[in-house]
């Protein structure tokens, strides 16, 4: 009986490799912390950042002094329903919480805060060239670990706030899981007092914020988020108010 020709021999090694790739890829994914679920912030370290003369660059501050000197009367855009996007989003205290859906390639994280929503893409894409700015930006990431290191791109430029940013900001953040007790920290009052984690998971976010034309240099905070019941996620429906007034002023 003749053997395999050299080529089909080929062919069946090559198979065979892919094969065992993807199934230590699966796997590997398999194995990974599982982050999905609903979360709270509860502390950070440090606890408070200030954006001043003392964390701006020269021009930095020069660039804020002349956007809010159009301004005089200050609004908070919060009030108006405009979201704050990164990275405050993923640094407010003020017990808002984000629902985790982790896959394979992406994991999506939506905020009950003006119902914001980041895609971090996990599938080896780079940030594309044709991307729009927008105040959550564009996030790709990849495993390290049990660590998702996540780059945010592509930011609109906004320079209010504690977190001024132009369109040159990028953000680096390294998310993984460990204990509260591991963690150290304790949850502070207000967060404390809407409900109780369902479990000692804490998900932590360390994030590093670059923008050289703003920043003497990177800042960086670590925020610590609790497990919470899924039923602690609601609707914020913020413009209902301000369509009522549109309706009044346009039948008087």
């Amino acid at each position: 009986m003749k053997g395999f020709p050299k080529t089909s021999t080929l062919a069946c090694a090559l198979s065979l490799k892919a094969a065992i790739t993807t199934a230590t890829l699966a796997q590997a994914a398999n194995e990974r912390p599982d982050f999905s679920g609903v979360w709270v912030a509860y502390a950070s370290e440090p606890a408070f950042m200030r954006t001043d003369s003392q964390t701006l660059t020269p021009e930095g501050k020069a660039m804020q002094d002349a956007y809010l000197s159009q301004y005089p009367n200050w609004v908070e855009p919060g009030a108006w329903c405009v979201p704050p996007g990164m990275p405050s989003t993923m640094t407010s205290q003020v017990a808002y919480p984000i629902e985790v859906i982790q896959k394979d390639n992406q994991l999506t994280m939506l905020a009950e805060l003006e119902m914001q929503v980041r895609r971090v893409f996990m599938d080896g894409r780079d940030h594309p060239g044709d991307y729009p700015p927008t105040r959550m930006g564009h996030s790709i990431g990849h495993w390290e670990g049990d660590t998702l290191v996540v780059h945010t791109a592509l930011l609109k430029e906004t320079l209010d706030g504690r977190w001024p940013r132009t369109e040159n900001m990028e953000i680096d953040e390294r998310i993984y899981m460990t204990t509260h007790e591991a963690a150290g920290k304790e949850a502070s009052g207000f967060v404390a007092s809407i409900a109780k984690p369902i479990n000692d998971d804490t998900l932590v976010f360390d994030l590093t914020v670059t923008d050289p034309a703003l920043y003497r240099e990177p800042r960086h905070i670590t925020v610590y988020y609790q497990r919470m019941s899924d039923d602690i996620f609601l609707e914020y429906d913020c413009t209902t108010d301000k369509w009522q007034e549109a309706l009044d002023a346009a039948n008087p």
